[in-house]
């Protein structure tokens, strides 16, 4: 049974509420997309496959300057390294995880997250249609995006 349009709003809905958290309710959203051919990365993305009463993968993509700011914005203190960025974006997509996990229970699997900068080594196999929210933040751009198909299509 494919998810009620509410429960695929409530994705977005903990991204952006965990992010606001760190921002102070900063986050501008641009204007959203469906991509049918290809997706969006940026240079560090956090993953979490999905799978139970639907398949797919959501996912969050943003640039170091992006993460950066992330960053300082919530340790004030401390040098900033590149491996900030994979633990900010290793928070975030923990987050979504647990939310997921808290609100859809048994019935939908959410993997633990993986990290990487780039594009991903393994392809992501693209459902027919996948969501892309364009977020900003201090003029840097990150992506929250989603793609699911309904089990029974699979």
């Amino acid at each position: 049974m494919p998810l009620h349009e509410r429960d695929i709003h409530y994705f977005l809905e903990v991204t952006l509420a965990y992010l606001n958290k760190i921002t102070g309710h900063e986050i501008v959203l641009r204007d959203p997309t469906i991509e049918f051919q290809s997706l969006v990365f940026s240079t560090y993305t956090g993953l979490i496959h999905l799978s139970g009463d639907v398949q797919g993968f959501v996912y969050l993509t943003a640039s170091q300057p992006f993460l950066r700011q992330l960053y300082t914005a919530r340790h004030s203190h401390g040098r900033f390294a590149e491996e900030n960025c994979l633990d900010v974006m290793n928070d975030i997509t923990n987050e979504i995880a647990h939310n997921v996990r808290r609100r859809f229970g048994p019935a939908l699997h959410a993997s633990e997250p993986h990290i990487f900068s780039t594009v991903p080594d393994d392809p992501i196999e693209m459902p027919p249609a996948v969501f892309v929210q364009p977020f900003s933040w201090r003029n840097e751009l990150g992506y929250f995006v989603l793609g699911l198909t309904s089990s029974e299509s699979v």
